[in-house]
């Protein structure tokens, strides 16, 4: 008996100890636990208990400025709110009451925001960002005419303006609903200029609702830095106003573009790319993209895919993510190449027979004039952008030479420039592949890509005394005061080709514009130095489905020619009127903007007799003078009259003072109350040349205003009126000036 019982003592020891290590055991896992809550992890709960008793609402900061190089201001920031909601603030019987007002007031779906409010473990959910603020403070107002304190709430929010609508579109970019940059500036200096967000955390009850003081803490946003572009507001301008004008006139199936740079520092003067899109409403499509969406026939997915598509193609900087063959106007850079490396001196002769045969290709190279050209020096055959002549120049340069050259002057490289999206150009990569046939043909600018950005920056080299600038378009950064933060300066790449190598192409280019295929990049007062480009685009969709040969037609020009300040490059892609080549179509174009760029930039022109001749005079005002005094001054200002009354006072005159008027003007004064009638019908210039043209006009009681390249002396064909305003047929009151435009049309290259 004592022995079962010494047993059970045992056992209860044991079963007592187990317990007991059991119960140590778990106490100690109790202590470990507390620990680690109470003091390994005290931050990570002590930040869920703060969670559960405070909202944090974020503070937007205001995106920083874009200001052209005068500090206009191209893009800002203004300050807007978003608008939501506190699902577990609202009661109930109010859903129905905040839901319908907000879906009236921002064009919320309804049936989602009573879905919304029903989760009452919600403490927010966006109804709109980027409301206008005098939409949220009626929000406000409604709130408290219906005693709601609680449940709609609205955060800080900027919202990006571009004040000048497509103006530098492409350039600037757009941001999206985060106010992040997507396209151009925008994106790549979206860090820049986004800044750093703020916080505000207000304190809540038990149940979720306010707490009746303003809020627990506050850390400000850090706005963004300003960006001042290279950019000047009124080049731009001048720019977009003639690629507009040239993309009517050219019917560009793919679009128009032009750059405009410092030829010595590499700034970005312009650039644009016409259709264009405003940054303010970037999502709807201009006239053409829609049209072709209205006639595409599809599912609604594959017609939303397709509007995507179209967005997508107008939003791209086609100055620096496309790629083309440049034509004559790499001849440029053949050209400085010859000239650098003793290949070719001014005496030497050529001869063109329209024709050249190279080994490797079976066929014939063409020249543009197929009949050829005969024997021309290097300048004219410069002048002539004759291929034959080029392709001896490339013969005499060899392939390692020429391939060395086409590196160093970066052809091989993207330019850099601080723009996104920038492509490389398509070439052979390997000098062992480099053939008779590609030396050939590189040396007139076909069968490799490059940008237009490219291009351009390439052959500035060839223009400034042969140094190879990095492009930039982003002068400095500055801070909201003002403070500048960081500056950029011009880059030297790497000098490719000596001054005099430079000044004698710029020379041969500038004795050209009265005779090759750059006539009609002539600007009045000012030596141009120009050259112009037309290559076909081989496998083109255009080509397969539309009766259209598909050409870009180009022209790169730098001025003053003896000074090099500013370099243009205008390409017309795929134009569509009949007329492709580069000295038709693109030539005029930079003619337009040198025309208005060279004045702005207080470059004085120095004109000849004969431009002195043909200038333009400005009408005086001969109003309340004696008819014999008003006689007397038109004709020392070498204009003709007509009066029309018995009056013995001038009463009323026609053109009215300040029109400028070329040629034999006639002025219409008007005595004896005589008035002004439209009883003068516009004659048809079109076609005409300007001697023609002046005689219509004139002969019909009318003053002409001559525009375009028209000069005396100028070898080809002459130049014939391309445009005029007002148009033929039009019944106008006598004296009124009809302005005709002139243009060559033998500008083949």
């Amino acid at each position: 008996m004592k022995k079962i019982t010494d047993n059970r003592t045992k056992n209860m020891i044991k079963r007592t100890a187990v317990i007991a290590v059991l119960f140590f055991l778990a106490l100690a896992m109790l202590v470990a636990n507390l620990v680690n809550e109470q003091v390994i992890n005290a931050d990570f709960y002590r930040e869920k208990a703060v969670q559960q008793y405070t909202n944090e609402t974020a503070i937007n900061p205001k995106r920083g400025t874009i200001y052209d190089r005068n500090m206009k201001p191209l893009a800002i920031s203004a300050t807007v709110e978003n608008v939501f909601i506190s699902p577990n603030e609202i009661d109930a019987e109010n859903e129905e009451l905040i839901a319908s007002y907000l879906s009236e007031t921002l064009g919320a779906d309804k049936d989602e925001l009573i879905s919304r409010m029903h989760n009452k473990k919600s403490k927010y959910y966006v109804v709109k960002k980027q409301v206008e603020r005098e939409v949220t403070d009626s929000i406000r107002t409604w709130m408290k005419e219906n005693g709601l304190t609680d449940g709609i709430h609205f955060e800080e929010n900027t919202k990006r303006y571009y004040p000048y609508g497509n103006l530098a579109s492409h350039v600037l970019g757009f941001t999206g609903y985060d106010n992040n940059g997507l396209y151009g500036i925008e994106a790549e200096y979206d860090e820049q200029l986004k800044g750093a967000p703020g916080k505000l955390i207000t304190a809540q009850d038990g149940i979720g609702k306010s707490m009746p003081f303003e809020f627990e803490d506050y850390v400000g946003a850090e706005n963004g830095s300003n960006v001042v572009l290279t950019i000047d507001w009124t080049i731009q301008s001048f720019l977009e106003k003639a690629l507009d004008a040239a993309l009517e006139d050219t019917k560009a199936q793919n679009r128009v573009l032009g750059i405009v740079m410092d030829v010595n520092t590499g700034e970005v003067l312009a650039m644009s790319v016409k259709p264009d899109y405003d940054p303010n409403s970037p999502y709807t499509l201009d006239a053409d993209s829609q049209a072709l969406l209205d006639a595409f026939e599809g599912t609604d997915e594959e017609k939303r895919e397709y509007r995507q598509n179209l967005l997508d193609a107008v939003w791209k900087n086609k100055c620096v993510t496309e790629l083309y063959e440049p034509g004559s106007t790499f001849k440029l850079i053949t050209s400085a190449i010859a000239l650098e490396e003793n290949k070719v001196s001014e005496n030497d002769t050529f001869y063109c027979s329209g024709s050249m045969t190279v080994k490797g290709w079976s066929r014939p190279i063409y020249c543009h004039k197929t009949s050829g050209h005969g024997t021309e020096t290097f300048e004219e055959g410069l002048q002539n952008s004759c291929n034959p002549v080029f392709m001896q120049l490339a013969a005499r340069i060899g392939k390692t030479t020429f391939y060395r050259y086409f590196e160093d002057f970066g052809c091989m490289d993207i330019t850099g420039i601080d723009l996104p999206g920038e492509a490389a150009g398509i070439y052979h990569t390997n000098l062992s592949e480099f053939n008779d046939v590609e030396l050939a043909t590189y040396s007139f600018g076909q069968t490799f890509t490059i940008t237009p950005i490219r291009l351009l920056t390439s052959v500035c080299a060839v223009a400034n005394g042969g140094n190879l600038m990095e492009p930039y378009i982003v002068k400095a950064l500055t801070d909201e005061s003002g403070n500048i933060i960081e500056t950029y300066e011009p880059k030297v790449i790497r000098q490719v080709v000596s001054e005099k190598t430079s000044e004698t192409i710029m020379t041969y280019l500038a004795n050209g514009i009265d005779v090759g295929s750059t006539k009609n990049a002539y600007v009045k007062g000012y030596k141009v130095a120009a050259k112009t480009g037309t290559a076909e685009k081989h496998g083109s969709e255009k080509e397969k489905t539309e009766n259209i040969t598909p050409y870009v037609g180009s022209c790169v020009a730098f001025a003053p020619a003896d000074d090099p300040q500013i370099a243009i490059l205008i390409a017309i892609d795929t134009p569509s009127n009949g007329q492709y080549y580069g000295g038709v179509v693109a030539a005029p174009v930079v003619s337009q903007v040198l025309t208005d760029t060279l004045p702005y930039l207080n470059i004085a022109p120095e004109l000849t007799e004969e431009e002195k001749e043909s200038m333009a005079v400005t009408v005086k005002d001969y109003r309340t003078l004696t008819v014999d005094e008003a006689k007397q001054q038109i004709t020392d200002s070498g204009f003709k009259y007509k009066v029309i009354g018995d009056g013995d006072v001038v009463s009323e005159q026609f053109p009215r003072e300040g029109t400028a008027v070329s040629g034999d003007g006639i002025i219409v004064l008007y005595t004896g109350g005589e008035f002004p009638s439209n009883n003068a019908v516009v004659p048809n210039c079109i076609g005409l040349s300007a001697a023609a043209a002046n005689r219509a006009v004139i002969n019909s009681n009318l003053n002409i205003y001559i525009e375009g390249s028209y000069r005396e002396g100028v070898g080809g064909e002459e130049a014939v009126a391309v445009s005029q305003s007002p148009a033929a047929g039009e019944s106008v009151q006598p004296g009124t000036v009809v302005t005709v435009s002139f243009k060559h049309l033998d500008g083949t290259d």
